[in-house]
Parts: structure tokens; sequence; C-alpha cells
């Protein structure tokens, strides 16, 4: 009896991946997954789960959550409700009239396009470009820079404390050095 619960502990482990990067849980409606790259069409409440880097994008009014501690590359198109928790070095494009509240490691680069909302917080290290008539709301937990280009609205701060970041040029946010 004992051998059969440990063997279906295991199996149950790796249906949801290892350290290794094993393949990702994809749950909710229009969720698929192949190898590491996940799709959610038309979702509600699609929840994409990796151990180990992977990929999610999002389309046609989707509701989507991706998390993982290693890095996301998340795109979330249309007018897509998208939140992530990923590790370092992830990458999210929140593009048309999407809705992007993410919370990413160090190392990490968002761009927000069109008419984005975005609610960021980022690790040191980061870079966040703003653009179109997008909506920043950037919190930095370390160094990093955020770009604002004309037309886009940003609100950028700095550590726990939520310092007001630097202005280095027109546009250009740094929490850090310029």
């Amino acid at each position: 009896m004992r051998i059969i619960v440990i063997f279906a502990f295991a199996i149950a482990g790796a249906a949801c991946g290892s350290d290794g990067g094993g393949a990702p849980v994809c749950t909710g409606t229009g969720c698929t997954c192949a190898d590491t790259a996940c799709t959610c069409t038309t979702g509600l409440d699609c929840k994409t789960t990796c151990d180990g880097a992977c990929s999610l994008t999002c389309s046609s009014s989707a509701k989507c959550e991706g998390d993982t501690a290693d890095a996301l590359l998340l795109t979330c198109n249309d007018s897509s409700q998208c939140k992530a928790a990923a590790g370092d070095g992830s990458h999210v494009t929140c593009t048309a009239s999407s809705n992007c509240d993410l919370k990413l490691g160090a190392n990490s680069n968002v761009t927000c396009d069109t008419s984005a909302m975005c609610k960021i917080q980022v690790g040191t290290a980061s870079n966040i470009t703003c653009s179109g008539s997008t909506t920043c709301n950037v919190k930095c937990d370390g160094d990093c820079k955020a770009t604002c280009e004309a037309g886009a609205e940003c609100a950028v701060t700095c550590g726990a404390a939520g310092t007001a970041a630097t202005m280095c040029a027109t546009g250009v946010f740094a929490c850090g050095s310029c």
C-alpha cells in the first residue's frame, strides 16, 4: 500500500511539471498547451501554471493568468484581461485595449501599447515601455527604467516606500541612476 501511495504522488508531481521545466498545466475554458507554450482564446478564467520557463498568449477578450517562478513570455492581445506572477527574465507585451496586472522578477521587459492599461511591479534591472494612449502604473522593487512615449500616461514609483522615480529626460523615468 505504501508503494502505491508513493507512486501516486510521483505521478501527480509529474503531471504538474518538475524543477527541470515540465509541461505547464492550463485550466479553464479555451486554454490549450503544447510543450511549454499555452494559448487562451475567448476563455474565462484560463490559468496557466508552469514549473520552468513558458509562454502564454491571450486573445479574443480572454481572461488569463500565468504563474511561474521562472521566466514567462506573455502576450496579452485584444481586450483580454491578463494577470501574471513570474520570475526573472520575463517578457510581457500588452496591446490593444488589454488590461494587464503584472508582478515580475528582475531583468524583465514590459511593453504596453495602443490603449492598454498596465499595472506593473518589476524587480531590479527591468525595462518598461509605454506608448500610444496606454495608462501605466509602474512600481520598481529595485533599479529600473520606464519610457513613456507621447500620449501615454505613466506613474512610476520606487521601492517599498513608493518614492517617485527620477525623471532622466522627457518621458524617461528611473529608479536608480539614469
